[in-house]
């Protein structure tokens, strides 16, 4: 299990080749591994059926109100222009994205050889940008009807801090055991 774990860990080429010197690969690899062992629990619709993942990087984040999500500690409540403008529901707008595909035989995200059809099953991801500058971030997920829930998508926020270089996650909007008390 180890192995596939460490697989896992390692990011695609094509995400590592657009992230600028600002974005800390080490977040983004944490990132990717926690959302793989979240989606190694979810169920396939059908057998032939494929999770994939917009991954992106944002860089303008809805901050004016100073919301916060208070869990472990708080960090910025992770919202963005998307959507309603000014709105505490609204997406983080990507300065680009890559889409991946999820393999449960790596429990991890590889590049896709075909790009998904409308009728795929897609998560999407919103990491922050200039990572290296900060000791936290704040990560925006939405999990499409069938993954997370059956019936209707969600919305997820994964809390990472950065310990002595090491990213760890320290909270998860809808997982209580991952949330450390505030």
């Amino acid at each position: 299990m180890t192995d596939r774990l460490q697989a896992a860990v390692a990011s695609p080429i094509a995400l590592k080749e657009r992230l600028s010197g600002e974005d800390d690969p080490a977040l983004w690899e944490q990132v990717l591994k926690v959302l793989a062992e979240d989606a190694s629990i979810v169920e396939p619709v059908t057998d032939t059926s494929q999770l994939y993942a917009e991954v992106g990087v944002c860089s303008h984040w809805l901050r004016p109100h100073q919301t916060r999500w208070t869990a472990a500690g708080g960090f910025a409540w992770p919202v963005g222009y998307g959507g309603t403008r000014f709105s505490r529901t609204g997406l983080p707008l990507f300065d680009w994205s890559v889409t991946l595909q999820f393999n449960p035989a790596l429990i991890g995200w590889v590049i896709p050889e075909k790009l998904p059809t409308k009728r795929s099953i897609s998560v999407r991801v919103a990491i922050p940008s200039r990572t290296t500058r900060h000791r936290q971030a704040a990560v925006h997920t939405l999990w499409p009807p069938r993954t997370l829930d059956a019936k209707r998508e969600r919305t997820v926020f994964y809390g990472f801090r950065n310990l002595n270089g090491v990213w760890e996650l320290k909270a998860c909007s809808t997982d209580r055991e991952r949330t450390d008390p505030v």
